[in-house]
């Protein structure tokens, strides 16, 4: 009989119609190297606790229904090699950490409230610069 805790790697439950809110909880799962949410029915903000997600390699939470900024948290992600939140409604500039400046704009196409790099949508200047 095998005792003990589980420890998820990779979760992806996209494309099932499922709704609400991503929980903050989801920090929890340290060990995860890949998340996909992708086109479901979310709404509600991305969760900065993703941020702590220190191994994450691969996210994808596209064509969702998700609101608000993308949390500055997401740039401590040293190891995300491919993102992926386009088709939402999220809104603000893109935070100009080091990792998040290594993808292009298809990473965030479809969020019309979106500006800054990548995108060719300068931020109006009552939009401050989020501090790298």
């Amino acid at each position: 009989m095998m005792t003990g805790a589980v420890v998820y790697t990779a979760i992806d439950i996209s494309d099932n119609q499922f709704s609400g809110v991503i929980p903050h909880t989801i920090g929890r799962l340290k060990a995860l190297y890949a998340l996909n949410v992708s086109y479901n029915e979310f709404t509600g903000s991305i969760p900065p606790s993703i941020g702590e997600l220190s191994q994450l390699e691969t996210l994808d939470m596209s064509t969702n229904k998700l609101t608000g900024e993308i949390p500055y948290s997401l740039t401590r992600l040293s190891f995300l090699s491919y993102l992926n939140l386009s088709y939402n409604q999220l809104q603000g500039r893109i935070p100009e950490g080091i990792q998040l400046l290594t993808f292009g704009k298809d990473s965030y196409i479809g969020n019309e409230g979106l500006c800054g790099f990548p995108l060719s949508k300068a931020c109006p200047r009552s939009i401050a610069p989020i501090p790298i």
